[in-house]
């Protein structure tokens, strides 16, 4: 048997844009406002998240003690996740800035959302068209350690992102 890579990895894994192809109604809608073309799904993998998890959290504590970025609407939610659409320009260079400085990789798949491959292979149904995105986005990589911890992004109630659907926006709490 080959010898693993790595004792332990871990994947932090996201998406951009949507599973779905048709409205409440069972009306086409991809394209259309609210819908997206394509669906990317990416993840971070890494070996200590804890060297990602603690630069982040002298970045908050830099933002909680901010008097100006006190006052900014995203505030409340910066102190728990950063999200690069709902963060002042101000708090996403403090996070890019400590970002480019971090050590992991990276790898996204980007789906076309075509109708005839969602019909014949996805049987209509977005929860197989999002696990077979995930399913791809892993293929080469569980087998490179002994232990692998995947965190998805956690759904904050509450929230409506802007597909205007009611689909909550997806955060990571590091």
């Amino acid at each position: 048997m080959k010898q693993k890579e790595h004792a332990k990895l871990y994947f932090f894994v996201d998406e951009s844009g949507d599973p779905y192809f048709y409205n409440r109604d069972g009306e086409y809608v991809v394209g259309k406002e609210g819908c997206s073309k394509i669906l990317i799904m990416g993840m971070i993998k890494v070996e200590e998240p804890e060297n990602l998890r603690k630069p982040l959290n002298l970045v908050r504590e830099e933002i909680r003690k901010d008097e100006y970025l006190q006052s900014v609407p995203s505030f409340s939610r910066s102190m728990q996740s950063f999200h690069a659409t709902d963060d002042v320009p101000e708090i996403r260079e403090k996070v890019y800035k400590v970002i480019k400085e971090f050590d992991f990789k990276s790898e996204f798949i980007v789906a076309r959302k075509r109708e005839d491959v969602f019909t014949s292979r996805h049987k209509k149904k977005p929860n197989i068209f999002y696990d077979d995105i995930v399913s791809k986005l892993f293929e080469n990589q569980l087998h490179k350690a002994e232990e692998n911890i995947i965190y998805f992004s956690v759904r904050q109630p509450g929230q409506a992102s802007s597909d205007g659907r009611g689909h909550p926006i997806c955060y990571f709490n590091f």
